[in-house]
């Protein structure tokens, strides 16, 4: 059996690759900067909903020049 190639055109994969990262980079900075210091939990949910700010950012980022590239406007 021999494997298809992958598609050409980027997929929901490149979008959760870009959130898990940035999310969970943001969530352990918040987690190790509250054991550090003892502000457990409030540093940790701060950098949690910053990365969700960055990587919803992202999306919208990338999504807009996907729409670019294909021709079509916002």
């Amino acid at each position: 059996m021999v494997a298809e190639p992958p598609p050409s055109e980027p997929r929901l994969s490149a979008g959760l690759m870009v959130m898990g990262s940035e999310m969970a980079g943001f969530t352990v900075i918040g987690l190790v900067l509250d054991f550090a210091l003892g502000t457990m939990p409030w540093l940790t949910v701060g950098f949690t909903l910053f990365g969700f700010a960055v990587v919803f950012y992202h999306l919208v980022r990338f999504s807009k020049s996907m729409t670019r590239k294909n021709g079509k406007s916002l």
